[in-house]
């Protein structure tokens, strides 16, 4: 089950049309100042399972995916926020619904679309799909990796209402392989509280700078499934006293990591991965990809340093990027950067190879007149929310209307545009078997913040400056002694 057909199938059918430009415009779609634009595409082949089961209000619902569709998932951030979602191509509405605060709209979207979500007011919408992505048996790693959007816009904040991601889950696995769907990551010192919708369980705690708390929540899994997660609904309501970043964090992952400091191009950086599944042609990755001059360096959470690379001015011409594979294990990176890079972290499955990475799918983004690169392991899409002129890979400006999109093979590729920039990387791993992401909108990519003011800063070891004052004393005393002694002998 786990091979490149999937792969294979999207590289040969859908690269014969990369660098073409898909135009459509949904004539009767409303639009308005305030409308909040998502986007994205669904792998083919995409097969899920047919039954699936959720925990609602302490209530298990059981309910079939079509076939041949991946599940779009829509919660409410405000009431009253009406969604609707449209076929780019072929120029239809899939469907139109109005979602309420904490509330979660489930949407089927058939394998090869190219889509956008139009929503009155701000969503969080997961897109997922895959044969083995709910599945719970230990033979078929599932789940997928996505940093949950907050409330405020962005991936950092101080609150998240998110439907909890499918983890890798599995019944027969052990502690030590289990990914978890709650990864939240403190920036500084803060205090924490996470419930389920419903309000029937909680738990809430404190963390440091760079401290961590790992959960398994609640989510959806295949029919007659379970995995122990925490609460009594999918939908959970995190709040905190400073800004956190929350993830989920699974097998057969690939991340473009958003910035600590906001959008996707940046000196600062955090991603958690878990590759518990000892299997030939697995490891843990990552790569940074350079705007400029600039010397990367990644430390674990201890900030005990895993690797550094430096990047020339000619590095940055000709493109180059820094793929540095780590094994097996549990990992968490901290990236730091002399100058604006972009940063990816995933791992490979069937070959431990940069083309192997997934499989999965994930978003990065770029605001007005401002550059980003990245790494497409499979191929990427490029979307125009509005209409633009857009520079790829050094060439001439490309003039984009709203909504068309553009394919792009594989490789290193650089992007910058006169408005926002959506893009869409697929990496195909083994095959579409388990993937998801978040979709992201132009919103997202406009929110800046200060660099965390504690976040490397290391723990002061009070017992070297113990010793240092014992040694002292020691020192004090000996001499007061000796001194004491010529003394008496006069």
């Amino acid at each position: 089950m786990r091979n490149r057909l999937g792969a294979l199938i999207i590289a040969s059918a859908l690269l014969l049309l990369a660098g073409m430009t898909f135009k459509s415009v949904p004539t009767d779609a409303k639009v308005s100042a305030t409308e909040h634009v998502y986007y994205g595409y669904v792998p083919t082949p995409t097969f899920t399972v047919d039954e699936v089961d959720e925990l609602i209000g302490g209530t298990k619902i059981t309910y079939d995916v079509p076939a041949n569709h991946a599940i779009l998932d829509v919660v409410g951030l405000e009431d009253g926020t009406a969604v609707e979602v449209w076929d780019l191509f072929l120029k239809h509405k899939i469907q139109s619904v109005v979602v309420n605060k904490f509330e979660k709209k489930v949407i089927y979207i058939y394998q090869g679309t190219y889509f956008k979500i139009t929503a009155s007011k701000r969503v969080a919408a997961l897109l997922s799909g895959g044969i083995t992505l709910l599945l719970s048996e230990q033979v078929f790693p599932s789940g997928t990796s996505t940093f949950y959007p907050a409330v405020t816009g962005g991936f950092r904040g101080k609150e998240f209402i998110f439907n909890a991601a499918p983890p890798t889950h599995a019944q027969a696995y052990s502690a030590d392989r289990i990914g978890y769907n709650f990864y939240l990551m403190a920036l500084d010192e803060t205090d924490w509280t996470i419930s389920d919708s419903v309000q029937l369980w909680s738990t809430g705690g404190h963390l440091s700078p760079r401290g961590t708390r790992t959960i398994l929540l609640q989510s959806r899994i295949a029919g007659d499934g379970a995995h122990g997660g925490a609460g009594n609904d999918v939908v959970f309501h995190l709040t905190t006293s400073s800004d956190v970043e929350v993830s989920c964090c699974a097998l057969g992952d690939f991340l473009a990591v958003p910035a600590i400091t906001g959008g996707y191009v940046g000196k600062l950086f955090y991603a958690p991965l878990a590759v518990t599944l000892e299997e030939h042609g697995r490891t843990a990755a990552f790569i940074a990809v350079p705007i400029e001059e600039d010397e990367v360096r990644v430390y674990d959470k201890n900030l005990n340093a895993i690797a550094t690379h430096s990047f020339t001015t000619s590095d940055v011409s000709d493109r180059k990027y820094w793929y540095y594979e780590m094994g097996v294990g549990r990992f968490i990176l901290i990236a730091e950067s002399t100058g604006n890079i972009c940063f990816m972290a995933g791992q490979t499955e069937g070959t431990a190879d940069i083309s192997h990475l997934g499989d999965d799918i994930t978003f990065i983004g770029s605001k007005p007149d401002q550059e980003i690169r990245f790494y497409a392991p499979t191929m990427a899409l490029v979307f125009a929310p509005e209409a633009l002129s857009v520079t790829i890979d050094g060439g001439a400006p490309v003039q984009m209307a709203k909504d068309e999109f553009r394919l792009l093979e594989s490789g290193v590729h650089s992007i910058s545009a006169n408005e926002h920039v959506i893009v869409e990387l697929l990496a195909g791993g083994a095959g579409w078997n388990s993937w998801g992401s978040y979709l992201i909108e132009p919103a997202d990519l406009d929110v800046t913040f200060e660099a965390p003011e504690n976040f490397l800063s290391k723990p002061v070891d009070y017992t070297v400056y113990i010793a240092g004052a014992a040694a002292a004393v020691i020192v004090v005393s000996a001499v007061f002694m000796i001194r004491r002694r010529r003394t008496s002998r006069v």
